[in-house]
């Protein structure tokens, strides 16, 4: 990755609906360039997907709780494999210490995120989870 497309990030994670036009002209470059570098950013993963942040008020309207999770063996990927299919799950991410997996769930109602925090806890490898639900943001 070079400064451009350094760049090219910076002005997406921004606005991720930005149009190629927008982005060519902001950084002084073609449009088929940014749209041969957005290409190739997702073709190498740099870009996984283009998606949605709802807005302050949005949040405001859902539970949001980060789950610790403990493995029974050594190897998680099927277990890893099988959050990644929750929708509920915003995040995901291996930890080192007590805990292997934290992830960061977002639902409508306490009812619907006990269902979640059940399926989790129903995979055959979670040997035990811990939940905190999320008060309010520092930032």
């Amino acid at each position: 990755m070079d400064d451009l497309d350094h760049k090219l990030l910076h002005l997406l994670t921004k606005d991720a609906r930005a149009s190629v036009t927008d982005l060519a002209q902001a950084l002084g470059v073609s449009r088929g360039t940014i749209q041969n570098r957005i290409d190739k950013l997702l073709h190498t993963k740099v870009i996984n997907r283009f998606t949605v942040e709802l807005g302050q008020s949005e949040e405001d309207h859902q539970i949001s709780a980060l789950t610790l999770i403990r493995l029974k063996a050594d190897d998680g990927r099927v277990t890893l494999a099988a959050l990644r299919r929750i929708d509920a799950i915003k995040d995901i991410h291996t930890l080192s210490g007590n805990f292997d997996i934290v992830v960061e769930l977002r639902t409508s109602s306490l009812k619907r995120l006990d269902g979640i925090l059940d399926q989790i806890r129903a995979l055959p490898e979670v040997a035990e989870t811990q939940s905190q639900i999320r008060l309010s943001s520092a930032l």
